[in-house]
């Protein structure tokens, strides 16, 4: 049986082998702890101290890393928080340097902060000043526009009247001179400039001057498009006939959409003939000024006319003389040679006008001059009238010819235009050097 001496060292053992444990895992407060219960024992008062003084150093490592960390912020409000916590290890590591940066940091974060200031003072005074001298100029440059608004919309008149057409008059030149004829077509068309009319009669014969019947030539120009765009697009059209400097010409498509006679024939007691047809009357008047520039309009000759009456005379067989015309049924059998040849499909600006477009194909119906088979009497809408519904002939949406025609009040049917052009005037333009 151990002594009570035994015990009490077999005791102190097992304590300061727990205490060197504790030192192994750098568990220095708790292995001085343990260490101080054995006072004595072997080396465990200098173990003690060891352990005392790791762990005061450990305690000031964390309280360097804070003070860092707080050190870190560039803030007054920190840099002061570093300092505080700094003190309290003073003498320790750089404790006392670190302090003495803080101190710097401080008066360089207030000497910074005291130029902000003084900046952001000068940055409002010199805001106000330039507004002030701002709303100034605005008073000013309000005086000098309302006193020039008159001096201005006479300048812009008188430079739109003058120097805008001279402008583009010399472009049109060079671009001739270049060789870049449609180029230059478009620029002077419609401008009726100067000799602009001459150059675009010049440009428009050298279009049509190697022409052949069935091919397709340039002449004026028309909208096309979308109703709401005033922009013109060239028409094209198809030879039917040439006769030396003579040219039939047919459009290519239909141009444009409205009826036969005006809506106020019956009333004014007007008979529906060619000759009194509204259609006559907008293809030489407003058609002819809005297709074609002042040259084009010299070369397109006046043709006499067949009114489409019979031969022997028991119908109305008068001519007249048009620029613009429309075939007749006979003419529509001469210059086509089927059907297929006769279809035509309208030009979006005819449809959005009202145009029929078929939906097998998207063909169109459209006039011709002659009227409609006597024969054959269709009774107007009105039940109440005494008259029957006059109608002119049309080609159908297949290429045929309708002889016994449409109402001269139908709207749904467009207008193919009909010119005869005579390039016996002008000289050609010289052929530009390749």
């Amino acid at each position: 049986m151990m002594t009570t001496e035994e015990r009490n060292e077999a005791a102190s053992e097992r304590i300061y082998q727990n205490a060197m444990l504790l030192i192994q895992g750098k568990l220095y407060s708790e292995a001085s702890d343990e260490l101080a219960r054995i006072p004595g024992y072997r080396d465990a008062d200098e173990q003690k101290a060891v352990c005392d003084e790791k762990k005061q150093n450990a305690w000031k490592d964390a309280v360097y890393a804070e003070a860092d960390k707080a050190a870190a912020n560039a803030n007054v409000r920190s840099q002061q928080k570093a300092i505080a916590i700094f003190q309290r290890i003073s003498g320790y590591r750089d404790v006392d340097e670190r302090i003495e940066q803080a101190t710097r940091r401080i008066e360089e974060i207030r000497q910074k902060e005291k130029e902000d200031r003084e900046e952001a003072i000068r940055a409002a005074r010199e805001a106000e000043r330039k507004a002030k001298l701002r709303k100034k100029r605005i008073i000013r440059i309000a005086l000098i526009t309302a006193a020039a608004a008159a001096l201005c919309a006479v300048g812009v008149f008188l430079f739109r009247k003058y120097a805008v057409p001279e402008i583009r008059y010399r472009r049109a030149v060079a671009q001739i001179e270049a060789g870049e004829y449609d180029d230059a077509y478009r620029t002077l068309h419609g401008m009726a400039y100067k000799d602009s009319s001459e150059h675009v009669a010049r440009i428009a014969k050298e279009r049509l001057r190697d022409a052949e019947v069935g091919s397709t030539v340039l002449f004026g120009s028309y909208p096309q498009g979308h109703i709401r765009s005033d922009e013109k697009s060239p028409i094209e059209w198809i030879v039917l006939d040439r006769q030396g400097d003579s040219l039939l010409l047919i459009s290519r498509y239909a141009l444009d959409c409205l009826p036969f006679m005006p809506y106020s024939f019956y009333q004014d007691n007007v008979p529906a003939t060619w000759e009194t047809s509204l259609m006559r009357e907008w293809l030489n008047d407003s058609f002819l000024q809005t297709a074609f520039d002042p040259g084009e309009v010299r070369m397109i000759t006046r043709s006499r006319v067949w009114n489409g009456g019979s031969a022997d005379g028991s119908q109305d067989s008068r001519t007249t003389t048009d620029r613009v015309f429309l075939l007749s049924a006979d003419e529509a059998m001469r210059y086509f040679s089927s059907d297929e040849a006769r279809k035509c499909t309208a030009t979006q600006f005819a449809i959005e006008y009202g145009a029929y477009r078929s939906s097998i194909g998207g063909t169109c119906i459209w006039w011709l001059r002659t009227p409609g088979d006597d024969s054959v009497i269709v009774p107007i809408v009105d039940p109440s009238a005494d008259y029957a519904a006059t109608r002119f002939g049309c080609i159908g949406t297949s290429g045929e010819i309708i002889r016994v025609g449409y109402n001269v009040l139908e709207r749904g049917n467009a207008v193919r235009p009909v010119i005869r052009v005579n390039l016996a005037a002008d000289e050609a333009l010289p052929v530009p050097k390749k």
